[in-house]
Formats: structure tokens, sequence, C-alpha cells
């Protein structure tokens, strides 16, 4: 795994840059598909749809710790520490969270309320960290509040209040892991999300009705989800995170929750009501407003 970002001469760092930003991008693009492939399937029930998402993407993570670290494997593991096993708890709750969002609420609503994952993390690293919020932070978080309020009476209006409520669980749980994340910047926090895969699918053979056992379709979908498109997405966005800042990383994420509702929009025809879209364009426009805020303060291209 690369070292930190002024490793290096100017010119690797800012091919090194680029690199992360494309794999940014790639990940967040194949991560906005889960929604319209969760609202394929047949007949999976959605423990059964953590259960082999999890399992899927733990096998995906190990693989390719392996082929990263062949014998080194195991110290690889080892190395994340009791912060790791921490943050893999709370990866393995958003696994869950989203979910039981994506099936118990619009793809829309579910995934507008996650794009606030930014507001929730800045808290939790002033609370956990000392990082201060600055002015223009707050004003932000302020009106993602706004936007997700405004969400959740749409989910009160629509009987969906328990998928918008898993939604801001799994946004909550993701925060803990991006602060995790940062607080252990110096190891490769990779292994902690195949733990948290096997965590969440441990989880779900508790809570599963009918068994494991579904259709030969809906288990094709279950393991791509898992196995590709969850594993790909977490690695690269974990590579990429140590290269680019915090503004950086929010901006390009947003195109996650850009496409996932367009998706289920063109495929499904899955339209979310005004209520929902309008607070969903307000914890966008907070998000990407601060996000190049931030980037502009920086000096960042």
């Amino acid at each position: 795994m690369d070292g930190p970002l002024d490793d290096g001469s100017p010119s690797l760092n800012g091919r090194r840059h680029k690199q992360a930003v494309a794999l940014v991008i790639l990940s967040a693009a194949v991560i906005s598909t889960s929604g319209i492939l969760i609202r394929s399937l047949e007949a999976a029930t959605e423990w059964q749809v953590v259960f082999w998402r999890g399992v899927s993407l733990a096998v995906g993570v190990f693989v390719v710790l392996f082929i990263q670290h062949r014998g080194a494997t195991l110290n690889t593991i080892r190395s994340i520490g009791w912060l790791g096993v921490l943050g893999s708890m709370f990866f393995g709750g958003a696994m869950i969270g989203y979910v039981l969002a994506i099936t118990n609420t619009t793809v829309a609503n579910a995934v507008f309320t996650m794009s606030a994952v930014p507001f929730f993390t800045a808290v939790l690293a002033w609370v956990l960290l000392g990082e201060r919020v600055s002015a223009i932070t707050a004003v932000a978080i302020a009106a993602a509040c706004v936007g997700i309020a405004l969400m959740v009476g749409d989910g009160i209006a629509t009987g969906t209040v328990f998928g918008n409520a898993m939604a801001l669980f799994a946004a909550v749980c993701i925060a803990f892991f991006v602060v995790i994340l940062r607080k252990g910047r110096a190891v490769n926090m990779l292994p902690a999300t195949a733990i948290g895969g096997l965590l969440s699918a441990v989880l779900a053979f508790y809570f599963m009705e009918g068994g494991y056992q579904v259709s030969r379709r809906d288990l094709v979908i279950c393991l791509t989800l898992g196995g590709i498109i969850s594993c790909m997405g977490h690695v690269f966005f974990v590579i990429a995170s140590r290269r680019l800042s915090n503004a950086e990383l929010t901006l390009l994420t947003l195109i996650e929750f850009i496409l996932g509702p367009i998706w289920v929009w063109m495929f499904i025809n899955e339209v979310p009501n005004d209520l929902s879209l309008i607070g969903g364009a307000v914890v966008l426009s907070a998000v990407g407003g601060h996000a190049l805020f931030s980037m502009v303060k920086q000096g960042q291209p």
C-alpha cells in the first residue's frame, strides 16, 4: 500500500492523486448500482441478502488481501488491532442498515439520507478526535438536517419510517467507520471491511427465516452485490482515501448518491415523492457546496 500523500516527487504524487480520483469515481459509480440490483431480486428476504452479501464481500476482500500480501496476509489482518475490530463492527452495521433501508423505503430516500455521512463524520470527529467544526460546516450540517427532516416527513406520510431510520443508522455507522479510518490512517484497514462483512452475515443468519437457501437468480445477484460491487467499491475507496482530502472524497462520492436513484427511475420507474426530492436536493446541495468551499479554501484544483 502506498504511503502518505507527500511521498516521492511532485510529478509522482500528481499521478497518484489522479489515480486516486479515478478510483473514487469508479467506486461511487459501481456502488450506485446496489439499489437497482436489490430491487431486481425475486424472493430473497432482506436478511438473506445481508447474509450472502456479507459472506461474498468478506471472501472477495480476503482474496484481494492475499493477492496483495501473500504470506503476510495474516499479519496484515492482525495489524488493524482493536481499532480495526471496532471499525469492522460499524462497517457490518452499515451493511445491515443499508439493505434494510433499501428494502423498506425508496432508493432515493435511502441514498439521499446516507449522503449526509460527511456531516455525521464531522460531528463525530469533533466529539472523538477534537477536530474543530467551522462555522460553514455548522451551517451545512443545519441545512442537511432540514433536508433529512423533510425526507423523514415523507417517510411518515408514506409509511416508510423504518426504512428512513435504517438509512440514518447506516449513515451513522459509516461515519464512525470513516473516523476510525482517519484515526488509523497509517494502517491498512481493508481487513476491517472483510471482518465487517462476516459480522453482518453472522447476525443475518440469526434473524433469517426460511434458511439461507435462495433461488439461483437471487444468489447470483447477492453474490454480485457482495463479491463484486461492494468488494470493488470499498477496496477502491479505502485505497484512494489515503491520497485524497476529505473535501475531495466527499465531492466525488456524491456521484453514488446521484446515480443510485437515477438507475431505479430509468429501469423500474421508481419515482420518489416531491418532498423526498426536495429534501434530497437540500442534503446534496449542502454536502456538495461544503466540499467545494473546503477545496477552494484549501487551494485545491
